[in-house]
């Protein structure tokens, strides 16, 4: 399922994408400081991602799945294109090295968490400042699913 997930998005093809995601899942993009939650907020999500990097290729470096729970290190190229969190357009070939950690329930992605360098990103680019602080530290969840101190 993770394989077939970065092959739709080194497609682009966003409705390939979203097939693997529940109606309610999350997105946080920890390396913009934002998190997306629900299909209508990940389809503009990954529309302005794939507009911004298009000829996206994605390298898998290593998987490590447990369960409902997977870790995914990979990398990334693709010409910068458009414009993506205040990033101009370049068509300079951004390299990223990434961690994604994914929980999944009954097949679909509920839960992503995805770093990409932080404010590396933007140095790597321009020199720009580094991002704003990272989004708040998602609560661990418990065997059944549930995060810790949620009943």
């Amino acid at each position: 399922m993770i394989e077939a997930i970065f092959a739709d998005a080194e497609a682009g093809d966003v409705d390939a994408v979203l097939r693997w995601w529940a109606d309610d899942g999350v997105l946080e993009d920890v390396t913009i400081g934002r998190a997306f939650t629900g299909k209508s907020e990940l389809r503009p999500y990954l529309n302005w991602y794939f507009a911004a990097l298009p000829e996206v290729r994605y390298v898998p470096i290593r998987m490590l799945v447990d369960g409902l729970d997977a870790v995914v290190e990979w990398c990334q190229t693709s010409p910068v294109v458009g414009e993506f969190d205040g990033v101009a357009p370049s068509g300079q070939i951004l390299e990223l090295h990434a961690i994604d950690v994914f929980h999944v329930e009954n097949g679909l992605i509920v839960h992503e968490s995805s770093w990409y360098g932080d404010g590396w990103f933007r140095q790597r680019l321009h020199g720009m400042p580094g991002l704003t602080p990272a989004l708040p530290v998602t609560p661990p969840l418990q065997a059944n699913g549930t995060r810790f101190g949620s009943a």
